[in-house]
Order: C-alpha cells, then sequence, then structure tokens
C-alpha cells in the first residue's frame, strides 16, 4: 500500500529524532506497535459491492508500556499532536477505504509500569476495541448533479456520485515546498474573469453525512465566503464550521460570486454501486 509505504518513511525521520530527544536506545519498540496497530486496522477493512469499507465508527487503542522508559516514548510518538490517530485517517484516505464520516479513533496511555521491568511481550503492548458497528448498506451514495450557473468552470455540468466534494480556483492545490494538499473536483480557473477571481484555492467542501442522509456544504475560510439561495432566501454559510449547512435539491450555492445549482438525482438507498472516492 502506497500511502502505508509513505508513512513508514515519515516515522524513520520522526524515530531518529526521538532517540536525540529521548536518549532512549529502543524506539524502534514504538515502530513495531504502530505497524501492528496500523495492521490490525487495515485487516478491519471488508470489501463489498467493490468497495472497500471500514464497518466500525468507533476504535479504542490501549496503550500498555512495561517500563518508564517505554511509556515516555509511546506518549511522544503516538499521544503528543494525536500522531497516531492522525496516521490511521490518513492510511484510510490514502487507501481510499471508506468509513463513517464521523469515526473516531481513541487513544489510552494506561499506567501499569512496573519498576525494573525490562522483560516483556510485544504482542501486550497494546490492545485495540472496535465497537459501534455500521450498517454499510447506508454507504449507497445518492447521485448528484452540479449545474454551473455563474462563472466559468473546467465543466458547464458536473453529474456526480461522490461521498465528499472539494472546490475550488486550482485543479490541484500544493504547499510552498510542492506537496500535494488536495485535488479540487469542481474547479472555478483563475484565469481573468472577475467571477471566478472570487473563489480561492481551497474554498469550500461539499459531502454526504451518512448519520443525516443529506448532502453538506462547508466553507473552508475563504474570502469571499459561500452562501446558498433556497427559495429566493438567502443562508450564509458559517466559515470553518464543521458541521457545514444542509443542501436541498434546487439549492443554489455561490462561492464568492461563482455559484452552481444543486440537484439530487437519487434518494438515500437507491444508489446501484456508487464510484465512492474520499477527498484528498
Amino acid at each position: 500500500m502506497r500511502g502505508l509505504q509513505r508513512l513508514k518513511k515519515e516515522w524513520v525521520k520522526l524515530y531518529r529524532n526521538l532517540r536525540e530527544m529521548l536518549g532512549i536506545q529502543n524506539v524502534q519498540v514504538s515502530s513495531d506497535v504502530r505497524k501492528k496497530i496500523l495492521g490490525q486496522l487495515e485487516a478491519s477493512i471488508s470489501v463489498e459491492k467493490d468497495r472497500k469499507v471500514f464497518p466500525f465508527r468507533k476504535i479504542v487503542i490501549r496503550l500498555q508500556p512495561p517500563t518508564k522508559s517505554i511509556a515516555r516514548e509511546f506518549n511522544a510518538a503516538f499521544m503528543e499532536n494525536s500522531l497516531l490517530k492522525s496516521d490511521a485517517f490518513r492510511m484510510l484516505k490514502d487507501a481510499r477505504i471508506q468509513f463513517p464520516p464521523d469515526l473516531e479513533i481513541s487513544l489510552e496511555l494506561q499506567d501499569r509500569v512496573e519498576p525494573g521491568n525490562e522483560a516483556f511481550e510485544s504482542t501486550r503492548l497494546y490492545e485495540m476495541e472496535f465497537g459501534e458497528p455500521v450498517n454499510t448498506t447506508r454507504y449507497e451514495i445518492p447521485e448528484i448533479l452540479l449545474e454551473i450557473i455563474k462563472g466559468s468552470a473546467e465543466q458547464s455540468v458536473y453529474r456526480i456520485t461522490k461521498d465528499r466534494l472539494l472546490v475550488g480556483c486550482l485543479s490541484k492545490v500544493q504547499d510552498r515546498e510542492g506537496r500535494l494538499v488536495r485535488i479540487n473536483n469542481v474547479v472555478f480557473p483563475d484565469t481573468g474573469n472577475e467571477i471566478n477571481a472570487t473563489v480561492g484555492d481551497m474554498h469550500a467542501r461539499i459531502w454526504f453525512d451518512f448519520k443525516r442522509q443529506e448532502y453538506r456544504v462547508m466553507d473552508e475560510s475563504s474570502l469571499y465566503g459561500t452562501r446558498i439561495v433556497r427559495e429566493g432566501h438567502t443562508i450564509e454559510v458559517p466559515p470553518e464550521n464543521p458541521r457545514g449547512v444542509g443542501l436541498r435539491s434546487g439549492d443554489e450555492i455561490y462561492f464568492g460570486q461563482a455559484c452552481l445549482r444543486f440537484r439530487l438525482m437519487r434518494n438515500a438507498g437507491q444508489g446501484s454501486g456508487s464510484s465512492i472516492e474520499p477527498a484528498e
């Protein structure tokens, strides 16, 4: 898995830094534990209708360091900055695994250190608990039609069946070092058009909320904002609010001054093998 290989390379650098920072020689322990945890996570993935699905809504990872030095190592390698949690989500996304949008991954660093206990089994350094199984039949995603009515996009009409869509003025967004940050699905290229100039490179996202069984839109702190016009009334989409605002068929969505009309082509549960592609 390419995503997992990339993560391994990043962790090699991290472990070098940990050796210098913590002054311990057994940093390899956390590396082995991390590989096993991600491997167990990968082994829990199921394949249904040619889709890879993670069928749980909750994961609890209990780290069980047997010594104080390993406890410090686990804290630095897994708990600080939620590194292990970030790796787990990244692995699922890189492998294009469909997982619940409200998936919760909890880490617990248990205090069972026994002074002088240098003999331990690597298989007992952690335990994982998978909870709240989801009904994978709910992963059928309604088809939508997006019609561009203001501004100029790469396509005039988008007929899409995806759980998440990213909107912006660039096809590919990169950071200062040239690394890919995300790929936009709906692009209003900045080619001098005054309307398109109001669309940010990472302007907004539209996603299907499986729990609510509806599409929602979120503004990602764009300069010119995002709003919905519904039956003559304007609904502002709050910036950086992860809950977003629910969409109805026929809504007009404004990204700055650019606008598209959102139409629901198929109700939830009536899909036929949707082409799921998680957002970057």
